[in-house]
């Protein structure tokens, strides 16, 4: 799901960690974000930030799911309109 909020924009997301890639894929209304890191030390969460930050070129922070599959994540001072990059990532049906 994603949400426009005062601060950006949320995205609650559940994390498939070693996967052969990083990316996000759009099951219907659920979002699945795949990363190739281990689920230890904060691997995959360093990951998701790293990952997340260099492609839609905002600010991003885990606020809530540290040590979860299910996470949600703040991109900083984006807009709706500026996530279009996320609606044209995968989308699945299966």
């Amino acid at each position: 799901m994603i949400r426009q909020t005062e601060k950006g924009v949320l995205l609650e997301v559940r994390v498939k960690p070693n996967s052969k890639r990083f990316a996000l894929i759009r099951k219907g209304d659920q979002l699945i974000l795949e990363v190739t890191s281990p689920p230890r030390e904060g691997r995959a969460n360093l990951e998701i930030v790293r990952e997340l930050k260099r492609r839609l070129g905002k600010d991003v922070e885990i606020v809530k799911g540290f040590k979860s599959r299910e996470k949600v994540i703040l991109v900083k001072n984006a807009k709706k309109e500026d996530l279009e990059t996320i609606k044209r990532w995968k989308d699945t049906t299966d």
